[in-house]
C-alpha cells in the first residue's frame, strides 16, 4: 500500500511539472499492481485527453464506469469525449444519466444541447439550453447557443433577445454582434443590422461576412442615405451646422425635396448665426 502511495505521488508530481509521458508511465505501473485503481485510471484518462488521444481516454473512462456505473463526474467527462469524437447519440445518453444522478452538474444540459444541435434536432437543443438557464446559472455559452438555435429555426425575435443579453456583459464580442446583425436582417430591421455589422468591422476590419453584408446593404442607395441620416442625427461628434447639411443632402439623394429643403434652411440659418 505504501509503495502505491509513493508511486501515485511520483506520478502526480510528473503531471504537475508537465511531464505527461513520465506521469502516464507511472500510472500504468500502478495499474499493473492494482488494475482497479480508480485514481490511476482517472489521471491516465485525463493525460490521454490532454495529449489528444481521445480513443485511449475514452477506454480508461469506460473502465471506471464499469466499476462505478453511477460516478456522475466520469459519466460527464465521458460524454464530452464522445461529443469530441462526434458520437452524439452516445454523448446524449450519458448526459441524460448525469442529469438524473447529479442535477447540480448543470453543464450536462449545455453539452446535451450542443449534441442535439449537431444532430439537427434544433428545437430539442433549445429545450436543453433553456433548462441550463432555469438552473439559475448565467452561462454565456448557453445564451449564445440558445440564440444561435433560435436563429437557425427562424425565430429571430428570440435570437435577438439572447444575443442582446450576452452583449450586456460584453458589448464587443465580434461573433455575437455579427449574428445579432443577421437576426435583425431576419426581422427586416436593416438599420440595426448595419450598426451591428459596423461594430464587427470596428473590431475586425477583415471580417468577410460583415464586409459582404455591409456591401450588399449599402449598395441600396436609398438605404445608404437613410443610414446616413440616422448617423448624422445621432453622432455627437458632428456639429449642428454640418449635421443639417448632410441630412439635407441625404434627403435630396432620394428625392424627398421638402425634407431636404427643411434641413438646408436650418443649415443656412445656423451658418448665418455663426457668422
Amino acid at each position: 500500500m505504501q509503495k502505491i502511495e509513493e508511486m501515485c505521488k511520483l506520478a502526480e508530481n510528473y503531471k504537475m511539472q508537465g511531464s505527461l509521458i513520465k506521469s502516464s508511465k507511472e500510472y500504468k505501473k500502478i495499474l499493473e499492481i492494482e488494475p482497479e485503481n480508480i485514481c490511476a485510471m482517472t489521471n491516465l484518462a485525463d493525460i490521454y485527453y490532454i495529449l489528444g488521444d481521445i480513443e485511449s481516454s475514452i477506454k480508461n473512462y469506460e473502465k471506471i464506469i464499469s466499476l462505478k456505473p453511477k460516478y456522475a463526474l466520469i459519466l460527464y467527462k465521458l460524454g464530452v469525449l464522445y461529443f469530441r469524437a462526434t458520437k452524439f447519440y452516445k454523448a446524449i445518453s450519458l448526459f441524460d444519466r448525469v442529469i438524473e444522478l447529479e442535477p447540480d452538474l448543470y453543464m450536462a444540459h449545455y453539452w446535451k444541447g450542443i449534441s442535439l444541435y449537431h444532430l439537427g434536432k434544433v428545437r430539442k437543443s433549445i429545450d436543453s439550453f433553456k433548462k441550463l438557464q432555469e438552473k439559475g446559472e448565467k452561462c454565456t455559452l448557453g445564451y449564445y447557443h440558445l440564440a444561435i438555435s433560435y436563429k437557425t429555426i427562424g425565430d429571430f425575435k428570440q435570437a435577438v433577445k439572447y444575443f442582446e443579453e450576452i452583449l450586456k456583459e460584453d458589448p464587443n464580442i465580434v461573433s455575437v454582434n455579427y449574428h445579432l446583425g443577421l437576426s435583425y436582417l431576419g426581422l427586416s430591421e436593416i438599420k440595426k443590422a448595419l450598426i451591428c455589422f459596423k461594430k464587427v468591422l470596428d473590431k475586425d476590419g477583415e471580417h468577410r461576412g460583415a464586409m459582404d453584408k455591409m456591401y450588399s446593404l449599402v449598395n441600396d442607395q436609398e438605404l445608404l442615405y437613410t443610414f446616413g441620416i440616422e448617423r448624422a442625427k445621432s453622432d455627437d461628434n458632428i456639429d449642428e451646422l454640418v449635421s443639417n447639411y448632410h441630412i439635407g443632402e441625404a434627403y435630396k439623394g432620394f428625392s424627398s425635396i421638402d425634407k431636404a429643403f427643411k434641413y438646408f434652411k436650418k443649415h443656412i440659418i445656423k451658418e448665418s448665426e455663426d457668422k
